[in-house]
């Protein structure tokens, strides 16, 4: 009894201390030092909560695992403080495409670009313009060192602060052009790839994905070695440089646009403009609605409901380093009906910017925010938007650099195939952060569907890491990168089967956060903060009466703090009434030398468990219970004998109601309201559920 006191004087001690601040804050969600030392006495802990790199270099890890993952496994506690760090910088600077971008590559292990110095409004910042230079001089003198065809008197019924945008945009480009060229050096990507400038933009995709989308049997196989090489060629440093330096010109010259333009109206005497530079061709679109089927590095359109088709705001590998589109006003439609397209970095930067409209975007595949070895960028500033990835790799997703899909504000949907939605693979970090709006994140169920996972589709997506698995075919396994979905205010729908929403896989680290709203979230299997092989999931719900999986029928197993195979899995939700369906291996339930959390801190929650069978300590894996459980092996013989795993459920708060549908149980003393439960297989392998009332 005096054992049980303590522990409800902690917990509330714990809660007391949060509800001085009001509703609870994202950086004060945390288990007290004292909580964290009672879980580890109460269930025999042997080892902290973490695996150093000795352990986990027992796995046979790549070059390319990520300095940031082998940080944050040897110590779990800290993965919800970085995931909650980094989610914090999107969020708070979600305005700033530079800032997003930093923040990006600094994920996957690059600084460059930090406080960049850039020229006060009342400067142009460029050699060869004094201060005093009018918009139409500057720009007539930019056109002139570009060896354009026009010389900026076909602009001049522009209104200036027009003049001005394009002038400053195109300086930036200017500026970062060469570090772009010195990330991708000519000579050795093409004697890498067998390309060259004048290959098509598919030539360069096919090299680029050869070790994703090439097989042998099922299995991933390339004999594209180059493409494999390539990997090390690639100077990040260099492309995220240029990338911040691009954006910080952008979003410096549209918040001097914005605040020129800030009464805003229609001028539908403004025509378009077409002219060719040495850097390719720029297209001015005046204010009528325009129908767009050609691409150009700079694109730049004024007003009216557009529609955009074929490539657009995608990179030419070693022709075109750079494109950018920028859309002012409108109820637009990119409808590309393509692959590499809408802020697609293929061997290079490319950015997309609307500003105004309730917007549609579609895209066949690599597109919305996509990276293959470049930057890609797409940013939505207001409106009701849609953005759909027929098949893969879209709406912030990398391989090798950085995609990112912003939406400022709006009541948006998000639809794809799989592999999308804040993706990052190999030496990349994928991000989707919407700031706010009732929105739906779908991974479609006929997307990727695949037998060993009943036929369910195997998404990806969501908040994903995701490395290239090749043990079963080439041996080339390349590490994760990292996937972020960020969410900040409104009551979402979370919809994918199987690996989304946080998770990791072939140590990635997928990150899913969600700061504000009643949620509904929607998974079948490896999902809400799960992890497998050697990989970090995380997912963090902070406020709202949310639910998880609640009368889904396809919901399977392993999700809401689930990790298996040398991994960490984490669910934290931090307030709110909330409902959750757990079947086996859930809820902070461990497997094969992994750790597991799942947390609830406050609220008046009900569990329901659906379970069959009669786990006990000789079962191996299949009828592992939810709420705090491990499951057994027998000795290995190897390293992985010296492998803990640790499973917790912890509910810090609240009134709580467990419905449990049992054919057998597993427990001695079962999960109910104001308890203590353990589920023990072996000395290593050890699961504790603690459930506490705040009184």
């Amino acid at each position: 009894m005096m054992m049980r006191r303590s522990v409800y004087v902690v917990i509330v001690t714990l809660v007391t201390s949060m509800s001085a601040f009001g509703q609870l804050s994202r950086e004060h969600l945390s288990i007290s030092d004292s909580l964290w030392r009672h879980i580890e006495q109460k269930a025999g802990f042997a080892k902290p909560f973490g695996f150093t790199e000795d352990e986990m270099r027992g796995y046979g890890p790549d070059e390319f695992v990520l300095r940031n993952v082998w940080t944050l496994f040897r110590n779990a506690r800290t993965i919800p403080r970085y995931s909650g760090t980094v989610t914090k910088n999107l969020l708070d600077n979600i305005h700033d495409p530079a800032a997003l971008i930093r923040t990006a590559y600094g994920c996957a292990d690059i600084s460059a670009g930090r406080m960049l110095s850039m020229p006060p409004p009342t400067s142009w910042g460029y050699s060869s313009l004094a201060d005093s230079a009018t918009s139409a001089e500057a720009l007539r003198v930019v056109l002139q060192q570009l060896h354009s065809s026009s010389t900026g008197d076909n602009v001049r019924e522009y209104p200036a602060h027009y003049q001005k945008l394009l002038a400053r945009i195109l300086i930036g480009i200017m500026e970062s052009k060469p570090w772009v060229e010195a990330a991708f050096p000519k000579k050795e990507f093409e004697e890498l790839s067998g390309l060259t400038a004048a290959s098509s933009r598919d030539e360069w995709y096919r090299f680029a994905a050869a070790p994703w989308a090439d097989d042998r049997l099922g299995q991933l196989a390339t004999l594209n070695k180059g493409s494999l090489q390539t990997l090390k060629s690639a100077d990040r440093k260099y492309l995220a440089f240029a990338s911040a330096l691009l954006a910080t010109h952008i979003h410096l010259a549209l918040g001097e646009f914005r605040t020129a333009d800030s009464n805003y109206t229609e001028r539908t005497s403004l025509k378009g403009i077409t002219f060719m530079t040495d850097l390719g061709m720029v297209r001015l679109l005046g204010t009528g609605a325009d129908t767009v089927t050609t691409s150009c590095f700079l694109s730049i359109d004024f007003g009216g409901n557009d529609m955009y088709k074929g490539r657009q705001a995608v990179t030419s590998p070693l022709r075109e380093p750079i494109s950018v589109l920028i859309d002012v006003a409108g109820d637009d439609i990119y409808d590309t009906d393509t692959t590499l397209s809408l802020g697609c970095g293929l061997f290079g930067v490319a950015m997309l910017f609307d500003m105004r409209g309730n917007d549609r975007y579609r895209v066949k595949e690599s597109g919305l925010g996509c990276a293959w070895y470049g930057t890609g960028l797409i940013m939505d500033y207001a409106g009701g938007d849609a953005y759909t990835v027929d098949k893969s790799w879209g709406q912030g997703a990398a391989h090798i650099g950085a995609g990112i899909l912003a939406d400022l504000g709006g009541n948006d949907e998000y639809i794809c195939a799989d592999q999308s939605q804040g993706m990052g693979s190999t030496l990349g970090t994928g991000i989707l952060v919407d700031a706010t709006g009732n929105d739906r994140y779908v991974a479609r169920d006929d997307g990727n569907p695949t037998p060993i996972y009943l036929d369910q589709s195997v998404a990806m997506a969501q908040g994903c890491g995701f490395g290239r698995r090749a043990d079963l075919g080439d041996g080339h396994s390349l590490a994760g990168g990292v996937g972020i979905l960020c969410d900040g205010k409104g009551n979402d729908y979370y919809s994918a089967q199987v690996w989304a929403q946080g998770c990791g896989y072939w140590w990635g680290l997928g990150i899913c956060e969600d700061r504000e709203g009643n949620d509904m979230y929607r998974s079948g299997k490896y999902s809400i903060g799960a992890a497998a092989h050697f990989a970090i999931g995380c997912k963090v719900d902070l406020l709202g009466d949310d639910s998880y999986t609640e009368g889904y029928k396809e919901a399977v197993n392993q999700y809401l703090g689930h990790a298996r195979d040398g991994s960490i899995g984490i669910s934290i939700d931090g307030e709110g009434n909330d409902k959750y369906l757990f079947k086996t291996h859930c809820g902070g339930a461990a497997d094969l030398g992994s750790l597991a959390l799942f947390w609830d801190n406050a609220g008046n929650d009900t569990y329901t468990a659906i379970i069959s069978g009669a786990p006990n300590a000789k079962d191996t894996w299949s009828d592992t219970p939810p709420f705090g459980a491990i499951s057994g092996y027998t000795p290995f013989y190897t390293f992985r004998d010296d492998i803990q795993s640790y499973g917790i459920f912890l509910d810090s708060g609240g009134k709580d109601i467990y419905n449990l549908d049992l054919q057998a149980q597993p427990w001695k003393k079962p999960p109910t309201n104001n308890t203590i439960w353990q589920f023990i297989r072996s000395f290593r392998e050890r699961g504790i559920g603690i459930d506490m009332e705040n009184k």
